[in-house]
């Protein structure tokens, strides 16, 4: 009779034991929905933000790389090579950012329905300054990104240019 009496208060404790776990893990469930919630808010959020500043780094881009071909800074086959880089720079930045793509991969998609092949994009990238090379050989999206920059802050004279160093002539 006492060993009865002992299993099933025994049995009682793992009852309330396991009760009280289930309420803890209720708490700690509706906890981490509320947290995931939130997170997929600002998720999205920052998502929507960073689409509208590509599209407006995008335009910002195309009409430098345009002024620069309309002011005979950049050649035509420059201009035809760059440009269509610059018209596709938010879907080449948010494939890489979305679905985590290279940017060799992004760009081969992107151009799809251009006329400039990403062999075309090389041979005039190998004519760029070693710097520009370097962010274009990252194939990632940052630095696709310093790339951009820096192609239509070079042609459109907006980096430092070096200064010549006087001369014992001069």
């Amino acid at each position: 009779m006492i060993v009865a009496f002992g299993v099933i208060g025994l049995l009682i404790l793992f009852l309330i034991y396991f009760v009280l776990r289930a309420q803890n893990l209720q708490k700690e469930l509706a906890l981490l929905r509320h947290s995931n919630k939130q997170t997929n808010s600002k998720v999205t959020y920052t998502y929507r933000n960073l689409v509208l500043v590509t599209d407006a780094l995008e335009k910002n881009l195309t009409s430098r790389i345009e002024s620069a071909y309309k002011s005979r800074l950049i050649d035509q086959v420059q201009y035809q090579a760059l440009h269509p880089l610059m018209q596709n720079f938010s879907t080449i930045i948010m494939a890489c950012c979305e679905k985590g793509m290279s940017l060799e991969e992004s760009l081969n998609k992107a151009l799809l329905n251009e006329d400039v092949s990403l062999e075309d994009i090389r041979e005039v990238v190998k004519a760029l300054p070693s710097n520009v090379r370097m962010a274009w050989s990252k194939n990632t999206a940052d630095g696709f990104i310093a790339f951009c920059q820096m192609v239509t802050a070079t042609v459109n004279g907006t980096t430092a240019k070096p200064t010549k160093t006087p001369t014992a002539e001069g």
